[in-house]
């Protein structure tokens, strides 16, 4: 920013300033800072600006350097207007033309003095081969070379002011603007700094405001004094003159150093993107304690969403369990029901490949008597329990043992089952009990043992498992299949099937193979009433397969000789019912096992199981997909709102929070500012400072977690947080992930926009 010539060959100042005035509004009242203020200023001044407080001559050493902003008149910056210019114009002018000297330093404490220097460099877009060199020289003449690592809140007042001038030299900017630079030193260091600008002004515009103008008066060559708001007295060199020096200076000081001219040039970059992350990783760590703080927030956060996402996928999952099924009674969500896609039955083969599947836990090969309960009953106890064969017993015995004959039985039920209770339960082991088939038959069992049932449940009406002998649950598989198949019989071509028919059909073990004993109205389907010795043909059909069996009529029943044909003596009870064989009873309903169950040890992986079971043929049914659940649906229309409710409150929360501890960085952003960085890039350090503090807080939860699920770390809250995370998935870790970085970003340009609401002065004013 050099001076320029006009058309009559004459120079034109660097700044110019033309009834400019600036008023100041608090509180409904206006007072006025400067007005009509007529100001020439061009390099190679070293103008000092006097008066008493109140006189406005800080407000107009703010104007010119564009620290704020003015109502009336118009200011030139080489010939160029600017009461057209907004904040990022004057965010511009700072970086490229004003270096600030303040009375308060307005260093950054925390940063060392090199720290300080470097940063205007990375401000101005210089490279970091430059950079560093760059400050030595700097520091070596301003005396603090010596002090380059020391953080400046351990400097003295002087030092920090001569750390100050290095910054604003730093910037090899045409215009250095210094108000009260020794106010707050001791003469000896105030003389040294007024030496120290003088140098500086032999090719700079400097313009100093002070109190004491005795301190500058053997280096000032002009002298402004202020008075309410206006100019009282204004000696010094003539414009032009003091131009026409500079420019000779300027071109003798370019002769010697091309390779400072060179520097020159590059002061109005922009910054890079690794320097803006270098300063946000940089003041991530900067402030130790605020760090910390800023940490246990986003930890917070972390936890909070956590639990809230896994709370309502908890309470979710609660209430999808409270529907309900027609067909599968025994309902389990780690339960699947399985087929063959040919409709076969299951072979042992069959049974080894799925139990080698991984989450596979057990096999439950005799599915369809699962959901069939049966019961059990004496004199003095009547309770109903689901089957399942010894096979699939994984318990522990309460009391008594495993069975070791057909008959035998396991008995599990709820610790805060009636038939558990301690008055109870002695009453109930090695006793024997009738339990009821399907198909009405019956038959004697005893309980050789008791179990707690794995599961939490808790009921007062018995709901526990029985679990049986691999042949005693053959005859439970064949009443399922004979109650739910379709008996058809053809007697003399004439076939009766379903609603049509009333016959039933039963075993006995009085009728031998491929015979029948036949109810007398049978009779009435041949001419003469012969029935007996002729053919029948007794056919079953079910879900799973379709048996015949042609058998001959050995016997016709009446009242009078039923109980010496089938050893009954109840007739009107049996009466409809055609007797035939165990080994023909077997061929139709001793078949083996077309569908199978299979438990699975973690339901959150159900899906890769199913996916497993599916490629090997298999066709699946999760009964955790086939409950019918009208509470679900209304739960989540109450949970979901409540849940982003308590997200975004959690978000406030944080913010709330984290704006307090950043306000306490508002006097850094604002610095950042008056050395000129756009708002942009502020915004960009402050994104990269919370970013960061968001990935580490993420980092330590995730290790946390892995410490949970290692079970190295253990306690209550421990304990919660373990059962939270069974509900997170990958996705879900994702999910979470992208969440905090909205969050992050969210804060951060909320708090950009009420930082920039002011101008810089009036923000770092107020944070002082």
């Amino acid at each position: 920013m050099e001076t320029g010539v006009d058309g009559t060959g004459g120079y034109y100042a660097v700044i110019q300033l033309k009834n400019v005035s600036k008023y100041y509004y608090s509180k409904g009242m206006i007072a006025s800072g400067i007005s009509k203020v007529n100001l020439t200023l061009n390099i190679g001044e070293f103008v000092v600006i006097t008066g008493e407080s109140g006189s406005g001559k800080s407000t107009l050493l703010n104007v010119i350097s564009g620290l704020d902003s003015y109502e009336d008149g118009e200011m030139y910056i080489n010939g160029e207007e600017t009461s057209h210019y907004v904040a990022a114009d004057f965010e511009e002018y700072r970086k490229k033309y004003i270096g600030n000297i303040f009375q308060n330093f307005n260093l950054v404490n925390s940063y060392t003095v090199y720290q300080n220097v470097e940063l205007i460099l990375l401000i101005n877009g210089y490279k970091k081969d430059e950079i560093k060199k760059r400050i030595t020289d700097i520091l070596r003449r301003v005396g603090m070379s010596e002090f380059a690592n020391t953080k400046v809140s351990k400097l003295s007042g002087g030092q920090k002011q001569r750390v100050s001038i290095a910054r604003a030299l730093a910037k090899d900017t045409d215009i250095i603007v210094a108000d009260e630079p020794t106010g707050n030193l001791d003469s000896e260091s105030a003389e040294g700094i007024a030496r120290l600008l003088s140098e500086i002004s032999k090719d700079k515009l400097v313009i100093v405001v002070t109190h004491n103008y005795e301190q500058f008066a053997a280096y000032a060559t002009r002298k402004i004094k202020m008075h309410d708001g206006k100019i009282a007295e204004d000696d010094g060199v003539s414009v032009p003159n003091a131009a026409a020096a500079a420019i000779n200076v300027r071109e003798a000081a370019g002769n010697n150093s091309e390779s400072d001219k060179d520097t020159r040039n590059t002061a109005a970059g922009s910054i890079s993107v690794l320097s803006k992350i270098r300063l946000g990783i940089r003041n991530t760590f900067n402030i130790f304690h605020k760090f910390l703080l800023l940490l246990v927030v986003f930890i917070f956060v972390v936890v909070a969403v956590t639990s809230e996402y896994t709370s309502y996928n908890y309470q979710k999952e609660e209430m999808e369990k409270l529907g309900w099924n027609d067909y599968f009674w025994n309902y389990s969500e780690d339960r699947v029901v399985l087929q063959k896609s040919d409709d076969s039955q299951f072979t042992e083969d069959d049974y080894k490949a799925i139990a080698n599947v991984v989450n596979v836990k057990s096999t439950a090969p005799n599915d369809i008597i699962l959901d069939r309960s049966i019961y059990i009953e004496d004199e003095n106890i009547s309770l109903e329990a689901y089957p399942r064969t010894v096979d699939e017993f994984d318990g522990e015995l309460l009391m008594g043992r495993m069975p070791e004959k057909r008959n035998e039985v396991i008995l599990t039920g709820n610790k805060d089952d009636y038939y558990f209770s301690e008055e109870i339960v002695n009453d109930l082991i090695d006793k024997k009990y009738t339990i009821y088939f399907d198909d009405g038959r019956e038959t004697k069992v005893k309980i050789v043992g008791l179990a707690y049932k794995n599961s939490e449940d808790s009921s007062y009406m018995y709901s526990g498992d029985v679990f049986v002998t691999n042949e005693l649950a053959d005859e439970l598989r064949k009443g399922v299949y004979n109650a739910n198949s379709s008996i058809s019989i053809t007697i003399n071509g004439k076939t009766q099937a379903g609603e049509a028919s009333y016959y039933t059909i039963a075993a006995n073990s009085k009728v031998d193979k491929g015979s029948a004993i036949v109810p007398e109205d049978v009779s009435n389907f041949y001419n003469g009433g012969k029935a007996k010795g002729k053919e029948i043909k007794i056919s079953a059909k079910n879900l799973f397969y379709k048996k015949s069996v042609k058998l001959k009529m050995a016997d016709i029943y009446t009242e009078k000789n039923f109980s010496t044909l089938t050893g009954y003596k109840d007739f009107d009870s049996y009466y409809g019912t055609i007797f035939i064989s165990n080994a023909d009873f077997n061929k139709l309903f001793k078949q083996g096992n077309y569908q199978v169950s299979v438990y699975v040890d973690d339901v959150k992986q159900m899906d890769q199981t199913l996916a497993a079971l599916e490629n090997m043929g298999y066709v699946t049914l999760p009964l955790k997909e086939l409950l019918i659940n009208d509470a679900g649906g209304v739960a989540s229309i109450i949970q979901v709102p409540i849940a982003v409710i308590i997200v975004l409150a959690l978000f406030f929360i944080a913010y709330f929070v984290i704006r307090l501890i950043l306000k306490s960085r508002a006097a850094y952003f604002s610095i950042l500012r008056m050395l000129g960085l756009a708002r942009k890039n502020i915004r960009r350090i402050m994104d990269i400072e919370l970013v960061t503090v968001t990935n580490i807080a993420y980092i330590i939860y995730l290790a946390l977690i892995a410490l949970i699920k290692k079970h190295i770390l253990h306690g209550e809250y421990i304990d919660y947080i373990s059962t939270m995370v069974e509900y997170m998935e990958i996705k879900d870790y994702v999910i979470l992930y992208v969440v905090l970085l909205i969050m992050a970003l969210l804060i951060s340009g909320k708090f950009a926009r009420s930082l920039f609401r002011k101008t810089a002065l009036g923000t770092f004013r107020e944070e002082e």
